[in-house]
């Protein structure tokens, strides 16, 4: 079959494994294989008629996302550059799919591309760690607002980079027997503890988070991986304690950003001239911070003139500085600083940008992937056999639902770098997840 001639599986096969190395040369080189790999893998799904691609609950799901974010952008076209992302967006789910048909006609779960992700993180590890401690990294690019970025210079996305990348490594882990029930590879264990240190050390507090919440997930779902992430827990904590001592300076403390600051901007420390604007809960806290506060604030102001359909994928941006919306009138109670480019919260985002109907979707989307969770804890708990498809599903569950955790602030949804991430891991949820109901049928 042509499809899995070596060219293709070189050049799209590996092309999927090391997708996370086109992510941090830039958004045009991720941009372009993702529309060449959609490229190639419609027309193969076509010629073959593997109709599994799209007759599925998935497909319809998605096609039915895409249809109100096109919507809703149409209905509210407030010029083409404005609505050209919500148009195109199509290509985003398709992604998915496409990762899916990869995985399900190329075999890229080997030692090559475990090689690959050794040496690829090996090299982040050093570069922020290098930045960490004599101010540049290998690049020279300096640190940034007390943030160390690696090589992403003046984007401070590392620490939401490694926490999105770190679960398919741990897929590709599992499927080389690298993490499995009779033993933990402790180098791995110890690569993975420093990419959690790193993710400290990048001080995004959201991508922290995230980390917390990831590997709860997981230890919840997986009794065969729990051993694993106690040892990784354990050794992260004490690479957080100790060598960020060993630095000379104190002008990056982490433990300051991640807690210290974080307390002060939900109290509203600070922020004390905002007082006669504030509309805290319980009058005392904060969503987050104020900057964040007053997001949500107009966020709901502009739903409210938009509750069905929305504003587009861009109307956030586009309406937050409209006066009727700002604090020019006192009256609404909402911050006029609260303008921003989106949101920054993924349900507020879609609420403001695609109504109720996209939030719906959005909401039953996070009430799937939590019944996924209990499904597949309760299989891999029933089984006395270690099963690499299920423990794989299990950590692609586990990604996808940090992705859509409500109770966080987070990046554009509609960013293409970050929708890209996004989807990643839905490819390989909808590749697993097809290979156990083939083993029960």
């Amino acid at each position: 079959m042509n499809s899995q001639s070596n060219i293709s599986k070189f050049f799209f096969g590996y092309g999927i494994a090391i997708f996370p190395l086109l992510l941090l040369i830039g958004p045009l080189i991720s941009e372009l294989f993702l529309i060449s790999i959609i490229i190639f893998s419609t027309f193969y799904v076509l010629r073959e008629k593997k109709v599994i691609y799209f007759k599925n609950r998935f497909f319809i799901f998605f096609l039915l996302f895409y249809l109100s974010t096109v919507y809703s952008t149409l209905l509210n076209f407030y010029n083409l550059d404005n609505s050209l992302g919500g148009l195109f967006y199509f290509r985003i789910p398709l992604f998915a799919f496409s990762v899916w048909y990869i995985l399900n006609n190329f075999n890229i779960f080997n030692k090559k591309t475990i090689i690959f992700y050794n040496l690829f993180f090996l090299l982040i590890i050093f570069d922020a760690l290098l930045q960490f401690y004599s101010g540049k990294n290998l690049l020279g690019d300096e640190i940034i607002a007390k943030r160390i970025s690696s090589f992403f210079g003046e984007e401070l996305v590392l620490g939401g980079f490694i926490i999105r990348i770190l679960p398919i490594f741990l897929i590709y882990l599992v499927m080389n027997n690298f993490l499995n029930k009779e033993k933990s590879n402790i180098y791995y264990l110890l690569l993975i503890s420093f990419l959690c240190f790193v993710v400290y050390l990048s001080g995004e507090r959201t991508s922290f988070a995230l980390l917390i919440l990831f590997f709860f997930t997981l230890f919840f779902i997986s009794k065969y991986l729990r051993k694993s992430i106690i040892i990784i827990t354990i050794t992260s904590l004490i690479l957080s304690f100790v060598l960020p001592n060993f630095k000379n300076s104190d002008e990056i403390n982490p433990a300051n950003r991640m807690f210290t600051k974080s307390y002060n901007q939900i109290i509203g420390k600070g922020e004390e001239q905002y007082e006669k604007h504030k509309k805290k809960i319980f009058k005392k806290l904060y969503i987050f911070s104020h900057d964040h506060h007053g997001h949500y604030m107009l966020s709901y102001r502009i739903f409210k003139d938009h509750k069905i359909f929305g504003t587009g994928t861009k109307g956030f941006r586009y309406l937050c500085r409209n006066k009727i919306y700002t604090i020019d009138n006192p009256a609404l109670k909402v911050f006029s600083d609260g303008c921003s480019t989106h949101p920054h919260n993924t349900y507020a985002q879609i609420l403001v940008s695609n109504g109720l109907i996209g939030f719906f979707l959005l909401t039953f989307a996070f009430f799937y992937i939590l019944r996924e969770i209990f499904l597949c804890r309760k299989k891999i708990k029933g089984q006395t056999m270690f099963d690499k498809n299920e423990i794989s599903k299990a950590i692609a569950i586990s990604a996808i639902f940090i992705n859509i955790w409500p109770l966080i602030p987070s990046g554009n949804f509609f960013n293409n770098w970050l929708s890209m991430l996004y989807f990643y891991p839905i490819g390989f949820y909808l590749y697993f997840k097809h290979i156990n109901e083939k083993k029960i049928s």
